[in-house]
């Protein structure tokens, strides 16, 4: 890329702002994701248009968490500003004060170093497809938390409404028919008993559509 090329590329793309983000994270826009460094701060020279940003935590033994990730529609030269939640593991639901937007974009020049490029040897296949997704369609299709997951968090019930295990009638009166010994009477589960002991779970808050 030539120089009169990369400097219109940073003047009319958008930057985007990635705060706190522990070292070795797993990062990525569209197509491409990496492992972030320690300077890490964001992504810079994205093109206007549809973007989705992903991420996934990493523990220090290398585990990998399901990945989560968000649309966003890029505006000429736009700097779009998140968090990371070190707690969650996830982007901050803390809100980015004009302050703080305002005290960055005066030091973007300074921040330049901690940004990377974006990679724009996938921006054909990118906008190939996505060229039909409107906004009204990311909007419908995304999570009322804004986060699109690649698994589905789910929250189990309180411990007072777990279902117990009880024997039933009937099989109360085949073991006494059988005269079995106390060390070898077992409860048989049926079917229906088998799906009244497992946890009930729902979709954790936030995930679900609209």
């Amino acid at each position: 890329m030539d120089q009169e090329t990369a400097k219109k590329l940073y003047e009319e793309g958008g930057i985007f702002i990635f705060l706190g983000v522990p070292e070795g994270t797993e990062f990525g826009i569209d197509m491409k994701s990496w492992n972030t460094g320690e300077k890490f701060r964001g992504v810079k020279m994205i093109p206007p248009g549809l973007h989705y940003i992903f991420f996934s935590a990493v523990s220090s033994i290398g585990d990998t968490a399901p990945r989560s990730g968000f649309f966003h529609n890029f505006k000429k030269s736009e700097i779009y500003v998140k968090k990371w939640d070190r707690e969650n593991e996830c982007v901050s639901s803390e809100a980015i004060s004009e302050t703080e937007i305002v005290g960055l974009k005066d030091n973007i020049r300074v921040l330049d170093n901690f940004l990377g490029p974006y990679p724009y040897d996938i921006l054909d296949k990118w906008k190939n497809l996505t060229s039909n997704i409107t906004d009204a369609l990311v909007q419908r299709l995304t999570p009322i938390s804004g986060y699109i997951q690649s698994a589905l968090e789910l929250e189990s019930c309180s411990d007072a409404d777990r279902p117990r295990g009880k024997k039933t009638a009937e099989e109360n009166s085949v073991s006494e028919s059988l005269n079995l010994t106390k060390q070898s009477k077992r409860l048989r589960l049926s079917d229906g008993i088998e799906e009244n002991l497992l946890p009930k779970l729902k979709p954790k808050e936030g995930t679900e559509l609209e």
